[in-house]
């Protein structure tokens, strides 16, 4: 039977009433009366990541810069007026997204290639960031990670408000140190949210389960909620993002006094004070520079350590990685797909929340789903989903007729909701493969393989798959690209399950069939200060 924490009437989130008293036996009920904190700050910080997501990457276009065409050839962006290349209107669904640069080809494919080069570099350096996080949070807590997140967005939004007036060196300047920054600062977000799940849920496999459903779910409709929010920025066709970055530090600010001071809404460490360490010594409060670095390099090699000593969980996050890699290949062109099919920039950006759509449907639905077939069951047949909705998109560079409703259909739904099953069956398959005081560790170790294997392969999408003015098969390339991949990981997975090497280590709690422990979960609200 699955067992929910109790709640004290005199607790301080009592405000949090969508929440704490959603009714239900088990479920996501059970998981939002649990952890509402946790599923609180997972909303704002994904809202507020995706709502400048895309105003993000319209102001790159904005700081592209190129010569004005020549006539007669007067390139896409521009259009022939009395014998002159002339740049569109910014909103006409033709205009070349700067007001710097008329051709519009130039500017998606070095945006398209800057954001894959930012991305590169800034995944470098994060990967150091990731150790440094993982280790800290297993070692001083859960709570210390969110906080630095919140810190680094106020400086960062200011950085890209005074961007706005800088020269074109200052902008890409400004462009990459931010990047650097926030992604340093947000590697051990996800690894903290989801070892809060973890220790929260201890005792109770499916109720940690539907943890992380919930996770998906909150995170997925902040997402979709964000897009929509941003609709009205894009449909501005601004030249200049000085007023939007302005406010955004403001917002910064607030935020982070609400996640540390609002009684109903403070963070709280989940941490146990039982959870010892590989030293002997009990979790820390506060952060001390000489006793971390004391312990920092032999937790990197216990991280490295952990998932070496288990086969299956050392070739699964390689696999895991990969997917990423092909899922987030496609996925990032998505946009200069549809702007390249005459989109205004606006209604293309309606792709996103479309598909936050869909993996908050497949989130919602994975909880049965995992179940009824098991976490290993369904991420194999999320991943036979998702090659068949990719595929179908590629066809739309030899179907040109058709490539709308292939690009609808194969990537946002059937590859969407496929995406949304696979997140969920993933954490639920690794989480339980090591103990409580090392998932902290497991989960930074996930970015840590994401990163060393987007290092190695992540440009092949923006840089060699990717052309503006590529038709027939070749402009499909991307999509195809990435269901083959997804097509090898099932191939891999499926050699994965029936080696017994790879077996050994499950036990009764990666059981499809076991039952979880009794033992009650705490929730969030319960803990203490």
């Amino acid at each position: 039977m699955l067992s929910v924490a109790r709640h004290d009437d005199d607790a301080p989130h009592k405000g949090i009433s969508g929440f704490g008293r959603l009714k239900g036996s088990g479920g996501l009920a059970a998981a939002c009366r649990v952890l509402p904190r946790v599923l609180l700050f997972a909303f704002w910080q994904q809202f507020y990541a995706y709502f400048s997501g895309d105003p993000f990457n319209s102001y790159v276009m904005t700081g592209i810069t190129c010569p004005m065409p020549l006539p007669p050839n007067c390139s896409e962006g521009s259009h022939l007026v009395a014998g002159e290349c002339v740049p569109w209107d910014r909103f006409n669904p033709s205009w070349s997204l700067s007001a710097k640069c008329a051709d519009k080809d130039y500017v998606l494919e070095t945006t398209a290639r800057v954001n894959g080069l930012n991305g590169w570099i800034a995944a470098f350096f994060g990967l150091f960031a990731v150790f440094i996080a993982g280790n800290a949070m297993d070692t001083f807590g859960r709570k210390p990670m969110l906080m630095a997140f919140l810190s680094s967005n106020v400086f960062v939004k200011a950085l890209l408000f005074a961007s706005c007036f800088m020269s074109e060196s200052g902008f890409f300047a400004v462009l990459f140190l931010q990047n650097l920054i926030e992604v340093a600062c947000s590697a051990g977000v996800e690894p903290a949210l989801n070892s809060m799940i973890a220790d929260l849920t201890r005792g109770n496999e499916k109720l940690r389960s539907d943890g992380f459903a919930a996770l998906g779910v909150m995170m997925h409709a902040a997402d979709v909620i964000a897009f929509i929010a941003g609709y009205p920025v894009l449909k501005l066709h601004l030249t200049s993002y000085a007023w939007f970055w302005g406010p955004l530090t403001l917002v910064s600010l607030l935020a982070y006094a609400v996640f540390s001071f609002s009684p109903c809404s403070k963070l709280r460490e989940t941490l146990h004070r039982d959870v010892v360490g590989d030293n002997g010594n009990e979790a820390e409060d506060g952060f001390s520079c000489s006793s971390f670095f004391k312990v920092f390099f032999s937790e990197i090699a216990s991280g490295f350590r952990l998932i070496c000593l288990d086969p299956f969980l050392a070739q699964f996050l390689i696999l895991w990685a990969f997917t990423g890699q092909a899922l987030g290949g496609s996925w990032n062109l998505a946009q200069f797909f549809l702007l390249k099919m005459g989109y205004e920039q606006a209604n293309a950006s309606m792709a996103r929340p479309a598909w936050h759509l869909a993996l908050m449907l497949g989130a919602a639905l994975s909880s049965r789903i995992v179940r009824c077939f098991g976490a290993r069951g369904s991420f194999a047949g999320s991943l036979l989903t998702m090659a068949v909705g990719f595929f179908l998109c590629g066809l739309g560079g030899p179907f040109p007729e058709h490539a709308e409703l292939l690009f609808w259909l194969g990537t946002v739904v059937i590859g969407g909701i496929g995406n949304g099953v696979l997140a969920t069956s993933f954490s639920a398959i690794i989480s339980v493969r090591v103990s409580e005081q090392d998932q902290g560790k497991l989960f930074s170790s996930v970015i840590v393989v994401n990163t060393i294997v987007g290092l190695a392969v992540g440009q092949l999408w923006p840089q060699l798959f990717f052309d503006a003015k590529a038709v027939g098969w070749r402009k499909g390339a991307p999509w195809i690209a990435s269901a083959v991949v997804f097509i090898l990981m099932f191939m891999w997975l499926c050699v994965l399950c029936v080696l017994p090497c790879c077996n050994a280590k499950a036990g009764k709690a990666e059981s499809d069939d076991g039952e979880s422990s009794d033992e009650p979960a705490t929730s969030d609200s319960e803990m203490s200060e």
